[in-house]
């Protein structure tokens, strides 16, 4: 018997012509397959590159709808997308969930749901979430692992193996599809910081799970503010990455990033700064911001 978990579509997925063409692997793949140690992502952008040209309306529209195959073609309009995805969460809801927890009733698994969405990218706070749902913390850490397991979001933990330091030590919690998140907030427009961050977590979760790359995915916060949005563990070292809804980085961005070999218990391989600057640039030794849609496009 083989496992075979099929996520919603990546941005590689999507910049193909049809379902009979191969995907090509993102430079974040290829790099990472590498070891981490081929930099040609850092060299720069061509003037004329096609597939980075075609990543950017892609990205847009998945920071927007997500990737739900059904609706990713240009040829559905917005108001269908939508429709679709409230269709989508209704059928999860009705048919999913009651399967699954064998709830009597959905309004408080609906409301927690709802809530939760509002957390996207936040520390995660049961004792928060069960009183803003109006349901005990034991129902709500029953209905995130429900939400969980079914592929609804994901718990991000938190890295916590020096002793010597004090470490926040809750996750952080993250939609997988950022149009269902959107959804069920209603939100139509531009998405807000935690929605960026959620979304491009969630991409880099699925290409890695896609490539079936050893790769262990964390967060890091010391108690004095100290935070890195994603942390990657491969074998040999650590990929820190902040991600900044910005159309253009600076230096300051990444001063997160700094210094963390005095808390990481294996070397940092490279730090990253993902946002949306259209530009490579360097931010300090070992430490680059690139453009989302260069990092996870091919």
């Amino acid at each position: 018997m083989s496992l075979v978990e099929l996520y919603p579509l990546t941005l590689p997925e999507m910049l193909t012509d049809s379902w009979t063409d191969a995907v090509g692997e993102s430079r974040m793949v290829c790099w990472l397959s590498g070891e981490a140690g081929d930099d040609s992502i850092f060299a720069g952008i061509p003037q004329r590159d096609e597939g980075y040209a075609r990543t950017g309306p892609l990205l847009r529209n998945y920071l927007q709808f997500g990737g739900m195959p059904a609706i990713v073609d240009e040829v559905v309009d917005d108001e269908e997308k939508i429709e679709w995805l409230w269709n989508y969460i209704q059928t999860y809801l009705q048919r999913d969930v009651r399967d699954l927890a064998n709830l009597r009733e959905l309004d408080p698994f609906v409301r927690a749901q709802r809530t939760l969405a509002g957390m996207t990218g936040q520390l995660l706070n049961i004792s928060n979430l069960a009183r803003l749902a109006g349901i005990a913390p034991r129902t709500a850490r029953r209905f995130i692992a429900y939400l969980e397991i079914s592929y609804q979001v994901i718990l991000l933990q938190p890295w916590f193996r020096n002793l010597n330091k004090r470490l926040v030590k809750a996750a952080k919690v993250h939609f997988l599809d950022p149009g269902v998140q959107r959804v069920l907030l209603s939100r139509r427009g531009e998405v807000t910081g935690g929605e960026f961050e959620s979304a491009v977590i969630a991409e880099i979760y699925k290409q890695v799970r896609n490539s079936r790359l050893s790769v262990d995915f964390y967060h890091l916060r010391t108690v004095d503010g100290k935070e890195v949005d994603l942390l990657l563990e491969l074998e040999e070292g650590f990929v820190p990455i902040e991600i900044k809804m910005v159309d253009r980085v600076s230096p300051t961005d990444a001063r997160h990033l700094r210094g963390l070999e005095e808390i990481l218990d294996k070397p940092v391989l490279h730090a990253l700064v993902l946002s949306n600057d259209d530009r490579i640039r360097e931010l300090g030794e070992g430490i680059t911001g690139l453009p989302v849609g260069w990092f996870l496009g091919r």
